[in-house]
């Protein structure tokens, strides 16, 4: 069977917000742009998914609000990890990009004709813009309207890239396959531009959609792409554990824990919080948050269903209804029952976010010349733990800029594509799935990927030491011969998940092997990486980048000493 080919300027891989800012920039260059999406372009991904914040210094809130201080309050959060040059392009860059959002047409709330700007935990001033608590929607929906708007963009949906081909002569190929009809379209580009995110589906408790199983990191990986700081997966400190909130995400428990008098018991009712940091509610950060909270756990202090209380049950009524006035998330909240001023919630700790991924410079390029990464997919930005409200806005930087220069990159080739190797090198897979038909039992997708997800929770999760990750690394080994000799699909050539469910597993068992490795090279604590058996940071050694790169059917790992061109490490 012949493959599809659609050739363009740029290919775009992954449809959320960076992505769709890649698409909208790479057209103002006057390049032709397809943008391939794994689900439904504007409903897919974890932009969408985003809940409230989204931090730019605009100033509103607080006129003494900079870039610079933004900048500074970033690089604190990382712990001094970060990249200094991209925070510093980030920083400058995102207020302009917050304008550009509404110059297309986006919603925010305001207060006296400007964009309100909210508290988050980790900045030193108010500065998330929101919109109800449905800021990433609002943002998704906005710029998915605009890639529309123009005929320069060809989107292909429920289209998952399996296989990325470098060609240093001419064009550049990808491998696509239509999961609902099990056909193939091979994408010839001069640029291709990485926009994934990230991989939290890697862990059983996560926050995250169920495509976020780091397709793109382990793609860009396997092309040669550098990687950096791939052991720094954020935990999300508070997600829904009991009661449901239907209609509200997994992160809805954040505005109560952000307001004011918000407490966290454990199952004894100590206020554990109160006692380790005073005025934790905006100086702790969800690294230093979600390793408190599970430390109750793992200590036999956790609730009934494994979390901890979170709890404003003190508060007089009058002071829940103001605080909590904005979205009307009290009435919300009445609405499916739950009454938070008499009953306190149950959250736990979740996987959320990576920090690291492909390293790229200030225009969004990789090692691979013409190939570019945005948003979750790189590292760089967000160093060893992510300020609340950083995400949002640094993906329409980061994704503006790869964007931009992969279609500057485009306008200087003039390859052309090789057709014989365009019409066959998409059959080895087509094989490889009628393999994984064929077999009548063996390791389903899905059983394998719940493997690897209680695999990193126990081995990779908020905290980890020596012997966990090496009993990681045997336990992924044995899956992954497994998988390469006995994975078996159900046959079926219309809306097969299994397939999706077979590509998406390798990808998982290839990004958390990566993350074990840097894990267990990095023998200190710093951010979102805790280790028991070297619980503090190490200056003097570990003020540095952990690169990983494929090197034949190995894995080469080095360590950068980080520069600071802008601010020193404070003691």
């Amino acid at each position: 069977m012949n493959a599809e080919i659609f050739d363009c300027d740029v290919l775009v891989i992954g449809g959320g917000g960076a992505g769709a800012m890649a698409a909208i920039w790479a057209t103002k260059e006057g390049k032709q742009v397809a943008l391939v999406e794994k689900g439904v372009f504007g409903k897919a991904g974890c932009t969408v998914m985003g809940a409230f914040s989204m931090c730019a210094a605009l100033g509103y809130a607080d006129p003494a609000d900079t870039p610079r201080r933004h900048f500074e309050d970033t690089i604190r959060g990382g712990k001094f990890i970060n990249r200094q040059d991209l925070v510093d392009l980030y920083t400058r860059e995102a207020p302009d990009r917050v304008m550009e959002l509404v110059s297309y047409g986006a919603h925010f709330d305001l207060e006296n004709g400007k964009l309100h700007q909210a508290m988050m935990e980790g900045h030193s001033l108010p500065r998330a813009c929101h919109y109800d608590r449905r800021t990433g929607p609002m943002i998704m929906g906005t710029l998915a309207r605009q890639v529309r708007k123009t005929s320069a963009v060809r989107v292909f949906e429920e289209v998952v890239i399996i296989d990325i081909k470098m060609n240093p002569a001419g064009s550049h190929y990808a491998i696509g396959f239509r999961w609902a009809d099990t056909k193939f379209i091979v994408f010839q580009a001069k640029a291709i531009v990485v926009t994934t995110g990230g991989g939290a589906q890697i862990y059983k408790n996560n926050t995250t959609s169920l495509d976020n199983t780091g397709d793109g990191i382990s793609l860009m990986f396997e092309a040669g792409v550098e990687l950096a700081d791939i052991e720094f997966v954020q935990f999300y400190p508070t997600t829904v554990c009991s009661p449901k909130l239907p209609g509200l995400g997994p992160t809805a428990t954040a505005f109560l824990r952000l307001r004011t008098g918000a407490r966290l018991y454990n199952a004894r009712g100590e206020n554990f919080m109160d006692q380790e940091m005073p005025g934790w509610r905006f100086q702790a950060t969800r690294d230093r948050l979600s390793q408190a909270i599970y430390r109750e756990i793992a200590e036999g202090r956790g609730t009934p269903n494994g979390g901890v209380y979170l709890d404003i049950t003190h508060l007089p009524l009058e002071t829940i209804r103001k605080e909590y006035e904005i979205g009307n998330y009290y009435k919300k909240l009445l609405s499916i029952g739950v009454d938070i001023s008499w009953r306190p919630i149950e959250t736990k700790v979740s996987a959320h976010f990576f920090m690291g991924g492909a390293r790229v410079n200030e225009r969004g390029e990789t090692n691979i010349p013409g190939l570019f990464a945005g948003g979750e997919a790189v590292s760089g930005y967000h160093g060893a733990n992510r300020l609340g409200g950083n995400a949002l806005s640094e993906i329409l930087v980061s994704g503006s800029r790869a964007g931009q220069h992969a279609a500057i990159f485009a306008g200087s080739r003039k390859g052309q594509g090789e057709r014989e190797w365009l019409n066959g090198h998409h059959r080895s897979w087509e094989q490889k799935i009628l393999k994984w038909q064929g077999r009548k039992s063996g390791l389903r997708p899905i059983t394998g990927k719940r493997e690897i997800q209680e695999i990193m929770w126990d081995s990779a999760g908020v905290v980890r030491d020596g012997a966990k990750i090496e009993k990681g690394l045997g336990l992924l080994a044995a899956l992954k011969e497994e998988a390469g000799t006995h994975l078996a699909v159900t046959p079926g050539k219309k809306f097969n998940r299994e397939i999706l469910d077979a590509f998406e597993l390798n990808h998982m068992i290839r990004i958390s092997t990566l993350i074990l490795k840097a894990a267990g090279a990095r023998r200190e604590s710093r951010g979102a990486h805790y280790r028991l058996d070297f619980p503090f940071p190490d200056n003097k050694e570990w003020l540095a980048n952990i690169v990983l790169q494929k090197s034949g059917e190995d894995v080469s790992l080095r360590t950068e000493k980080v520069l600071f061109p802008h601010m020193m490490p404070e003691e």
